[in-house]
This record gives C-alpha cells, structure tokens and sequence, in this order.
C-alpha cells in the first residue's frame, strides 16, 4: 500500500495488529507531523543522512544505520533537508485513529 502525505510518501509493506513496518520517504525541506501513538511503539532505522530525528525533547542528527526505539505515548518527528529514507517497524495497532497530533507536517526551511 502507499500513502501520499503532505511531507512525502509510506509504502506499507507489512501490516497487521503485532506488527507493521514501511519505508517512509520524507521530501527535501519536509517534516513529519509532530505526534504520538496511544497503542504502539516504532522503531526507526535511518537509511539515509541528511534528517533531523526529534524524540521527546532530544534532537538527534542521525547517520545512516542508527536506529531509534519510541515508546507509545512520546512525541516525535523527521525533518530532512534533502530525501531521506526511513525504515519504520511498528510494534502494536496501526491505524490513524491511535495517532495523537501536537504539530502538523511541515517545512524546515532554515534548519528549524
């Protein structure tokens, strides 16, 4: 499945009630939404440099290969300043209703 967003794009190439995992594509300048999830954990491997990984209040600069665990119920985003790539492996429910928005999906033009 592939969902087109405001910030680029999720190719879904597993999903189920234990486990999901995609590839998200995050365009140049772009930024995720600001959010968390109630009913599940996601594990982010970087493939790619170039984005800004924010998990609560720490902000991470990654290299590709990092990988990030964010527990349910913490607020997290990725900006890139060129196109960058994502594994996500989503541990729980997957569905848009167990999202909670703090801060659209916008751009970081300026670094910010």
């Amino acid at each position: 499945m592939i969902l087109e967003k405001s910030w680029g794009l999720i190719k879904t190439y597993v999903s189920n009630q234990t486990c999901t995992v995609k590839l998200l594509l995050i365009s140049p300048g772009k930024s995720t939404s600001l959010h968390s999830h109630r009913l599940r954990d996601d594990m982010w491997i970087v493939l790619d440099d170039g984005l800004q990984v924010v998990i609560g209040d720490e902000v991470f600069e990654p290299k590709a290969g990092d990988e990030f665990v964010i527990p349910a119920g913490v607020k997290h985003r990725i900006s890139a300043r060129e196109v960058g790539r994502v594994l996500e492996i989503d541990f729980g429910y997957t569905m848009e209703e167990d999202i909670c928005y703090f801060e659209p999906a916008d751009s970081v033009e300026g670094g910010e």
